[in-house]
């Protein structure tokens, strides 16, 4: 026979962890899963078919070279907020 205490204790225990696992599976299954089957997604060409516009990708490099040839880097400079209490000069 089954200890009386494993059998009070330990059967309670595994059914509780089971109903949660399930539970949270299922949950899972129809926010993502089930969704994933009702959303279809357009390549490209589909959505230039369709007459819809949309902006090519720009590289991070593409964009770098368009800020460094519109910008001058070199001329910056760093501005600070006023503070909201005295300052003292760092000439003592």
């Amino acid at each position: 026979m089954i200890n009386k205490n494993f059998r009070n204790k330990f059967f309670p225990f595994i059914t509780l962890i089971g109903v949660i696992y399930i539970t949270l599976r299922s949950a899972t299954w129809v926010r993502y899963d089930r969704r994933r089957q009702h959303v279809k997604t357009y390549s490209r060409d589909e959505i230039k078919a369709k007459g819809l516009d949309f902006v090519e990708p720009t590289t991070l490099e593409e964009e770098y070279e368009q800020i460094v040839k519109n910008h001058n880097l070199g001329a910056w400079e760093q501005k600070r907020i006023q503070r909201p209490w005295k300052e003292e000069s760092d000439e003592s």
